[in-house]
C-alpha cells in the first residue's frame, strides 16, 4: 500500500472495527453519521485532507472496505451505512461499433479544445466529453434515438427514493448523488455517467444506480436508461465505450449489469 494512503486506511480501519466488527450477529447493515467521524477525524488533521477526502473517496478504492466486503451508501449529507458488497462491473473493452459518422459536426471550439489535448496526450474534461456525446450523436444512436437529446438535469441534487437491501428499507431520500448529466426526448430519458479513463477498477454503482432510481420515480411515463460512457483521446480523435446498465435485482438489490455495449470511434482531422 502507498505510505500516503496510509492514513486514510488507518482511519477507516478504526471505522469498521466500531461500527461494523461490533454489530450484532443477525445484523446486515451498519449506520454512521459525523460523530462517528469526528474522533477519528481529530487524530487525522496533519493530512489536511479532511473529512471528504478521507470518508467520502470511493468504497472500491479502500481495503478496509474490500476485505470485508461492503461498501458505503449515503443517507445524508452528514449520514451514511455500510452494507454488503454488491457484484462489480467489469467494463471490457466492446466488441460491436467503430468509425461513428457524425450528425452534427463538431464546433470551433469543440475542434480546438480536442486537438489541444490530444497534443498534449491528455483527455478534454468529462463534461467536454459528454458534451460532444450527445452533440455529434452518439448517445441518440446507442439507444435508436432519432436526434441528439435535451440537456435537462446534472450536478448535485437530493435522492428522494426508497431503496431495499436484504432485510432493509433504507430511507435515502435526504441523500445526495451528482449526475453527470441527463438527456431527454419525448418518451426516453438517459442519465448518463461519464468517465475519462477506460480503466475503472474502482467503479461506484451507486453513481450509475440511484440516478436512475430517482428519475424512474419522477417520470413514471417515460423509460428511462442507465448509461455509463467511458472515453480516451487518441490519435484518431475520441473513442467511447458506452454501457447500457440495468438493475440486477437478482444478485442484489442494489446490483446492476451490462445489458448491451458498443464502441464509438469520433475521429478528428
Amino acid at each position: 500500500m502507498p505510505k500516503n494512503n496510509s492514513w486514510k486506511e488507518d482511519a477507516w480501519e478504526a471505522l469498521l472495527k466500531k461500527i461494523w466488527d461490533n454489530k450484532t450477529k443477525d445484523a446486515d447493515t451498519a449506520e454512521y453519521d459525523k460523530s462517528d467521524l469526528d474522533p477519528i477525524l481529530s487524530k487525522y488533521t496533519k493530512s489536511g485532507q479532511g473529512e471528504i477526502r478521507i470518508f467520502h473517496s470511493s468504497s472500491r478504492s479502500i481495503n478496509a472496505l474490500k476485505k470485508r466486503g461492503v461498501v458505503k451508501i449515503p443517507l445524508s449529507r452528514s449520514s451514511w451505512k455500510i452494507i454488503k458488497s454488491p457484484p462489480s462491473i467489469d467494463f471490457k473493452e466492446p466488441k460491436f461499433g467503430g468509425t461513428f459518422k457524425v450528425v452534427n459536426k463538431l464546433t470551433e471550439g469543440m475542434l480546438a479544445g480536442i486537438k489541444e489535448t490530444m497534443a498534449l496526450s491528455a483527455n478534454p474534461g468529462e463534461t467536454t466529453l459528454l458534451a460532444i456525446a450527445n452533440h455529434v450523436g452518439i448517445i441518440s444512436d446507442f439507444y435508436d434515438l432519432p436526434r441528439p437529446g435535451v440537456l435537462f438535469t446534472g450536478g448535485r441534487q437530493k435522492a428522494g427514493i426508497h431503496l431495499v437491501v436484504g432485510t432493509k428499507d433504507i430511507d435515502m431520500t435526504r441523500a445526495q448523488i451528482e449526475i453527470d448529466g441527463g438527456f431527454e426526448w419525448p418518451e426516453t430519458i438517459v442519465i448518463v455517467e461519464m468517465k475519462s479513463s477506460f480503466i475503472q477498477n474502482d467503479f461506484d454503482i451507486n453513481q450509475a444506480l440511484l440516478p436512475m432510481l430517482k428519475w424512474e420515480n419522477l417520470l413514471k411515463s417515460k423509460k428511462v436508461y442507465s448509461l455509463v460512457m467511458l472515453a480516451e483521446t487518441n490519435k484518431r480523435g475520441i473513442e467511447y465505450w458506452a454501457y447500457d446498465l440495468v438493475h440486477d435485482v437478482s444478485k442484489s438489490s442494489i446490483g446492476m449489469k451490462i445489458f448491451k455495449s458498443k464502441k464509438y470511434i469520433l475521429e478528428i482531422k
